[in-house]
Order: structure tokens, then sequence, then C-alpha cells
């Protein structure tokens, strides 16, 4: 636990300590108004519906003695003491850097639509492999890898993010591979992570009900590589946003990886499929290498070169690291494989664009003997213009869809369906099942055993968000009681 007297903040505010005898002592640092107490600083930052400046009565009715607030706001009160500074944020990771904690080793951030998930998972994995002690802040949870905690968002608030990794570094982690969502860099959620890494994989329309369009979306993404202090900028040579992200970035430091793109640091050549995944040839800044990934999804061989291509320059033992990729297992939710003896196999993952859901039908149909099923949802509360968008990569893609919910919040489900069919032909054969569970059983009980049931959309979430109510709901779990029915 840190502290903080009050003349080394005013230090570092940059005021002058002649005439100020105020001796008071923090031990805490806060952000939410309605957490202060007396032995804390308030630091009022701008937030999206309000900022923190508009809760300082609260502050005061609670015991709070000090805020720091942004000094072009002009400011005045008797009841509580102002710090003008020109950025709090700033400020604030000043403080927390200075006075209560350290952070982990290396760091590495992951930007992009689809892929960050997986991509920070493997990044863990070869980190561990290779004998670092390693974590994840992001989808799949927050803490040491093998003991993840749920994570409420994909990336958290600015001030519980710092906190969070000076956690990581006291549980002794050194390597840290965490999520950089659209939303935390265009809020500045994590303003003053010192990580060394960025990486980019892809960009798709995605989060267009917040952004507006793709032009801000794409600029909110290309933050991350004009970081201070970065030192390596890791890019899809594959997508067509990857020069736009490498503008932002020190052209020294910039690495490109490619399925097949010789022009790319890391790419592979001689791919070929195999039953429980891929054989290829890596190249790399050393050479040539003989790998086997052992992950269905061909953009897997993608995700698996960002995560070695972020951890290249930070080991000198690069066998090992080659060698940690044939070590790699998938992640929650992300083709996630259920299967009994004689039956259809399915396929869970996380795909809810319409691009993403593309990739993982195809990637799916690569193993695919018999049929390809498709069972999807599109979230409300969410971006309406990419529904028809996915029914059409679904009806374009599978060989018979089951239309169904996926985590209708508070819109209603007659909307979502109008939408998702809005472009969709009259007399296109498809199956239409509200009931998620009743589709999955149907679909799943329709297909022959050489059949392959693609369950898309919630991948690694365990509930239905119904109305502000998360029930719970488990694609994999449904999925397997409706094989044990199958084989009976």
């Amino acid at each position: 636990m840190g502290q903080l007297t009050h003349a080394q903040l005013l230090d570092l505010a940059g005021y002058s300590l002649e005439g100020n005898p105020h001796s008071a002592l923090y031990t805490r640092l806060e952000t939410d108004s309605r957490k202060v107490d007396s032995n804390c600083v308030f630091f009022a930052l701008p937030g999206v519906a309000s900022n923190g400046w508009d809760y300082l009565d609260k502050v005061v009715a609670l015991g709070g003695k000090v805020a720091v607030v942004p000094s072009r706001l002009g400011l005045e009160r008797d009841d509580i003491e102002l710090v003008c500074v020109a950025d709090p944020a700033k400020m604030l990771v000043e403080c927390l850097h200075s006075f209560f904690g350290r952070m982990p080793r290396h760091m590495v951030a992951v930007t992009g639509t689809n892929g960050k998930s997986s991509i920070c998972f493997y990044i863990a994995q070869l980190a561990e492999y290779i004998g670092f002690s390693s974590g994840l802040v992001g989808t799949f949870g927050v803490g040491p890898l093998d003991r993840l905690s749920a994570a409420k968002q994909t990336t958290p608030d600015l001030l519980s993010m710092h906190l969070t990794l000076m956690q990581m570094a006291e549980l002794g982690l050194d390597f840290v591979a965490f999520e950089a969502s659209s939303h935390a860099l265009d809020q500045g959620r994590i303003e003053g992570v010192p990580f060394q890494t960025a990486v980019f994989s892809n960009l798709s329309r995605d989060h267009l009900d917040y952004h507006g369009d793709m032009n801000a979306y794409a600029s909110a993404k290309q933050r991350l590589f004009a970081f201070d202090g970065l030192a390596h900028s890791i890019f899809c040579l594959d997508d067509r946003y990857a020069n736009f992200m490498a503008e932002a970035a020190s052209e020294s430091c910039c690495h490109y990886y490619s399925e097949q793109n010789e022009q790319a640091d890391f790419y592979v050549k001689q791919l070929t499929l195999e039953p429980t995944g891929y054989r290829f040839i890596l190249c790399h800044p050393k050479g040539e290498s003989p790998v086997f990934l052992p992950l269905l999804g061909r953009f897997n061989v993608q995700n698996a070169l960002a995560a070695l291509a972020s951890l290249w320059y930070e080991v000198d033992d690069k066998v090992a690291l080659i060698r940690g990729i044939s070590t790699l297992s998938g992640a929650p939710g992300r083709m996630d494989k259920v299967q009994l003896p004689n039956t259809p196999l399915v396929v869970v993952d996380f795909a809810h664009t319409s691009e993403a859901l593309e990739v993982a039908l195809q990637a799916v149909k690569e193993h695919t003997d018999g049929r390809l099923i498709c069972v999807f949802g599109c979230g409300g509360d969410r971006d309406r213009g990419k529904r028809p968008l996915m029914m059409a990569a679904a009806m374009n893609n599978a060989d018979y869809v089951w239309l169904t919910s996926d985590n209708p919040r508070t819109e209603s489900i007659d909307q979502i369906f109008s939408d998702v069919l809005a472009h969709t032909d009259e007399g296109a054969s498809f199956s239409f099942e509200p009931d998620r569970r009743v589709a999955i059983r149907q679909a799943i009980l329709s297909a022959g055993p050489s059949d392959v049931v693609l369950i898309a959309g919630k991948g690694h979430e365990t509930y239905q968000d119904i109305q502000g109510v998360k029930h719970h709901f488990n694609d994999k779990e449904e999925a397997l009681r409706a094989l044990e029915v199958y084989v009976n």
C-alpha cells in the first residue's frame, strides 16, 4: 500500500511549496466520487455521460479534502482544496507510478476488431512456455493465466487498469497481455500504461453505435501506436488498415506478420491442413522453422504469428519460442469443439460481426465432410447496421442457417430479427427460432454424423442478457445436452 503527502501532490502539480504548511497524508487515489473519504485524493476526470468535476458536492459531503481538477475550467471553491492541472489523468498516472507501486516488466497491448482475445491468450501461453509468469487483462478475465477472475469489461477504467497491473506485479507476474478496446482508447482508459509492445490484428465494422463511422473507429484504434515508450509495433500486413495504423508509430519499431505475404517479417509457406490443426514452414527474421499449430481455423495461423511476433523481440531463445507454438491450446469459446462419438461436430465461436462469422464458417468448412449448419443471432442495443450483413455471411457460407436470439438486452427481439432479415430474399431457406436453447437443440438433432454445427456469437459467455437481467446460458453446455439426446 502506497501513500502520498500533500507536499508531494503539490510538487507533482508544479505548485510552489512556500507558505503551505499542509501536512496531510493520503493513502488512496480515487476517481469515483462515491468511494471518496478524507484519506484519499479525488481526481476529477472527464467521462462519457458526465464528468468527475460534476460531483464535487458529493466529494465534500463524504469528507474529501482535496480534488485534482482541469485548470481550463477555472473552478473555485471554499469547501475543498482544488489542485488545478492541465491533465488530471496524466497527474493521476504520475502519482500512481511514483508512490503506489510498480508495473510488470513486460506488457503487450493488442487491439483490433477480431482476434484480440485469442492473441492475448496465446501470448500468455507462449510467455509461460518460455519461462515468464504471465497474466491477462481482457475478455477471458483478469489475473494470472491459471487463475483468471471474471472481467466486467474488456479494458477497465484508468485507475483500475493501473491498480490491476500493480497488483499483478505484486503477485510476481512479469509478463501481461491485455486487450486495448476502441472504447478504452477513445476514453483514455489506458493512458500512461508503460507497455513495450502493441499489436494490431484487423479492422472491420463494429461498435459504430459508439464511434459513428469507420474513420472514427479506426482513429481510436490508431491511438495505441502513438503511445510514449513503445518499443515494438506489430501489424497484420493482410489487413487493409495496417498502413494506416503504422502511420502513428515510429518507423523503426514497426514489424509485420502475414499468412503468406513474403514482405512481412513473419509469414508462413507450405501450409497444409490436418484433422487437428495446421502444419507449415514458419518464416521469421532468423530463418525458417517447421511448425505444427494444434488449432482449427486459418485465422488462428495469423493469431499465432501475432503472438509469436509480440514476444520475438523480448526473448533470446527463439528456438524455444517457436517450439511453444505446438503447445498452444484453443482460447475459450473460440473455435471450441464439442463432440461425442457418432455425432456431429459442434464448434462454439464468439464471432459476432459479419466478417468474423464469414471467417469462422470458412474455417470450419475446411474440416467438414457433410453439411455446415450455422446457429447465430445478433445482440440488442448495438450497431443495427451489421445485422443484415451477418445474415448474408451466414447464408453465403453455411448450407443451412438457424436464426435465433443472442443477447437482446433491452431491445425488442422482433426489431432485431426485422433488421437481420432486412435484405434477405423472401424465398431464402432458413429456420427461425427465438429461443436459443431450442435453436441449438434442433440444429444439432437435424444434423447428420458427418455434419458440423457452428454456434456463433456468444463463445465464452455464460449468460444471456434479457431486459437487463443476465440469465445463465452456456452454448457449450447446451450443445452437449443436445448431443447426449442425439446419441440416445
